[in-house]
Formats: C-alpha cells, sequence, structure tokens
C-alpha cells in the first residue's frame, strides 16, 4: 500500500529544506522531503552562501532582504549554533556602470536595505589592501557575510522534523506521476508516495524530471568552479565578501586565514549524475588573476583546495518559481542560476503561503513563475551590469535550454 503525503518536497538542498520547513510550520501534517543523497549533497553543500541584499532588480532583492533576519538571528528563529558570519559586503564595478549602481543601490535603499553607493576612494578606506584603480564605484553593505552552507540546511532539515515534516535521504525519486490536469504521486527507490502535491527543488535534476511528464523547462544545469587559498600572513585578518563585476566573479573569506574565489564556467547541459567534483587543470591560474586583480598581496597566497559543483540555470538566469498552469499540485522551486542560497528562507515562506493559502504574502514571486518565459517577460532589470564570463554562453544557446 503507498504512503501518503499532503506535500511531497523533491531535493534536500537550501531550498527544498526550506520548503518543508515552512510547510511544516503552517500546519501542514503529512509533509515529505524526499534526497536522493544526504542533505547538502549537491549544490548548496558546495555553495560559497553569500548573505546579502544587493540585486539590480527588486524582487531578488526582495526575496534576500526577507531572509537575511533568519540568517542572522538563526539561534533564536531556528534554534541550533549559529550559521552566519558578519564580514560585510561590497559590490564594485567599472566606471562605465557607476551610475547603475547608485541607481540599483537608491532601490535597493527603498526596499529598506543598510546599503550605500561608496567611491573607489571610500573602498579604499574600508579595505586599504584592495586595488581600486579600475573600479567606478562600489555597493557598501555593512550588515552582510556568509553562511555555513552544510549547516544550513542541516538545520533546515532538523526544524522540519521537530515541526513534523518526515526527511527521507537516500531516497531517489524515479518519477512524477501525473493525470492529464493533476499531480497525484511520486516514484522513490523506496516506494509510491501519493501526494496532494508536489514540489520539485531538485536543483540540477529538475530538468529531467519534469521532462519525463511533459513539463519542458527553459533550464539547463551548469558547472560551477571554486578555489580555496590560503591568504598569505599580511592578510591575516578576513577581508570582506566581494562581488567583482570588473572581473566576473566574487571572493570571501574562509575558515579565517582563507579566502573562496568562484572561478567562471562555462560547461553546460552537464549530466550531475557523471559530473566529477574536481577541478579543471586551468582553474587555479584563472582563480589566483581574479584575486590578485583586486587583491595584489594575494600572489603570494597558496592554493589549499578546489571543486566543482553544479546548479540549474534557467534563460534568464533567474530561478523558477510558483505553480504549473495545467497541472494542479505542480509546484516548481528550481533554476536558481548559482544564487538561490541567500534567499532560501523566503523561498521556503513564499512556497508554503502559495501552497496553503492560494498565494504567496512575505514577497510577490509572481515574476518568478514558469509562464514568464511563453510570455516573453523576465524578471525586471532597469539597471545591469556587465554580463558576467560564465553566463554568455547561456545567452548565446538559450532557445534549446530543455535539455
Amino acid at each position: 500500500m503507498a504512503e501518503t503525503a499532503d506535500v511531497v518536497v523533491i531535493g534536500g538542498g537550501v531550498n527544498g529544506a526550506s520548503i518543508a520547513c515552512a510547510l511544516a510550520a503552517k500546519g501542514v501534517r503529512r509533509v515529505v522531503l524526499l534526497e536522493k543523497g544526504a542533505l547538502a549533497s549537491g549544490a548548496s553543500g558546495r555553495s560559497s552562501a553569500l548573505v546579502r541584499m544587493h540585486y539590480t532588480n527588486q524582487w531578488d532583492a526582495r526575496l534576500a532582504w526577507a531572509s537575511f533576519p533568519i540568517f542572522r538571528h538563526w539561534k533564536e528563529l531556528m534554534g541550533g549554533p549559529p550559521v552566519f558570519t558578519h564580514t560585510g559586503f561590497v559590490n564594485v564595478v567599472a566606471p562605465p556602470y557607476a551610475e547603475a549602481l547608485r541607481n540599483n543601490v537608491e532601490m535597493l535603499r527603498g526596499i529598506g536595505i543598510n546599503t550605500v553607493a561608496v567611491t573607489p576612494a571610500e573602498l579604499r578606506e574600508l579595505q586599504p589592501f584592495a586595488n581600486v584603480e579600475d573600479l567606478g564605484a562600489a555597493a557598501y553593505e555593512p550588515d552582510s557575510g556568509y553562511a555555513s552552507p552544510q549547516d544550513t540546511v542541516e538545520g533546515f532539515g532538523r526544524r522540519a522534523r521537530e515541526l513534523g515534516a518526515r526527511v527521507l535521504q537516500w531516497t531517489a525519486v524515479t518519477g512524477i506521476v501525473r493525470t492529464a490536469s493533476r499531480v497525484v504521486a511520486v516514484e522513490t527507490s523506496a516506494g509510491r508516495i501519493d501526494a496532494g502535491a508536489v514540489v520539485v527543488a531538485a536543483g540540477a535534476w529538475a530538468p529531467r524530471l519534469c521532462r519525463e511528464i511533459g513539463v519542458p523547462l527553459p533550464a539547463r544545469p551548469k558547472a560551477i568552479d571554486t578555489a580555496v587559498v590560503t591568504r598569505p600572513p599580511e592578510l591575516h585578518d578576513p577581508h570582506m565578501v566581494f562581488i567583482d563585476n570588473v572581473t566576473g566573479s566574487y571572493f570571501r573569506p574562509e575558515s579565517g586565514i582563507r579566502t573562496i574565489v568562484g572561478i567562471p564556467c562555462q560547461e553546460w547541459a552537464i549530466d550531475p549524475d557523471t559530473l566529477g567534483t574536481g577541478l579543471p587543470p586551468h582553474a587555479a591560474g584563472v582563480g589566483a588573476r581574479i584575486l590578485t586583480t583586486r587583491i595584489p598581496a594575494m600572489e603570494r597566497a597558496t592554493l589549499a583546495r578546489g571543486y566543482r559543483a553544479f546548479d540549474c540555470y534557467s534563460q534568464d538566469r533567474h530561478a523558477i518559481l510558483g505553480r504549473v498552469d495545467g497541472i494542479d499540485g505542480l509546484y516548481l522551486a528550481t533554476a536558481f542560476s548559482g544564487s538561490g542560497f541567500k534567499i532560501a528562507p523566503a523561498v521556503g515562506t513564499c512556497m508554503a503561503e502559495l501552497i496553503t493559502e492560494g498565494r504567496a504574502k512575505t514577497v510577490d514571486i509572481e515574476p518568478f513563475s514558469l509562464r514568464r518565459f511563453a510570455e516573453g517577460k523576465t524578471v525586471d532589470t532597469p539597471y545591469p551590469y556587465a554580463p558576467r564570463p560564465d553566463h554568455v554562453e547561456a545567452e548565446l544557446g538559450a532557445k534549446s535550454s530543455d535539455s
């Protein structure tokens, strides 16, 4: 006899765990979270877990802003040890984008975010070791930082269990069962679970799961490369989190004397079941160039390790959130495009509101709906920055993006 659930959430990453936790907190009695491996064994566990609010559109920014108190006050709100490390954050741009940055800062301040635009000289006062000669402006968030990815996901899972949800690890979803008009169950390696609703939060596996039931996603899995270096003695004290729009990457401190740096990667349509976890040979050199461009003293840093992860990237590089039109009970929370960690607490709350109350109230997530692609819409970005190197292929290949 099949097990029965009110809501099944597929994917034990940070967003899936957050959704399961939020559903249980709203009183949904039978919530089941399914993860093919251990919690955080996919992209979330290898996330750099930046916690910041700077975006070029208000919708992502509102999700990040609504999520920030959960990270900052984790112990009081979620229980367990704190997961957030406060460092401060800056987003830096080249001179042609300085006015766009100032406009974005004003938009963010209108939401309530504590941020300010600073000049290159003012940034140098904040971070004396930084090279600012090629910069036009920076957005400074004094309250931001980063989180522990593993502790965050496990914390959501623990809290979900405390609230009555079932968290089934090492339980792969082999398929979603639907009729013409609604979802009815999921098939797993441990048997069938009949379900009133199913949330696909399966990251890089989401396009395959959806395609098998006739729901093509305008999204593809993509590899993500990261290196970790040990800073030289003169940089012993942690620096702020940087998003560097000049080099097209980011870096943040880690474990006291180390720094994590993102390495642009253009490997698309990968198979997450066969993807290796090591860096390609050229990646360490690219990471070194990114770091030394902004912090010249990083020339004396040493490589500690590197790793490859993966995520699901949508055609417009924004999340796909909400119900699937024409299939009652089917919901999507996927294609976060490498930027889903910091918004996960609010995503969980909003998806739970949508499922139990018919609409998201904490933040309007309608701009992230799947239908936006058919309607020719995208998440509003009136003042964009330079395209990132690892996003260029996505733009050129967007029309063949459901593989």
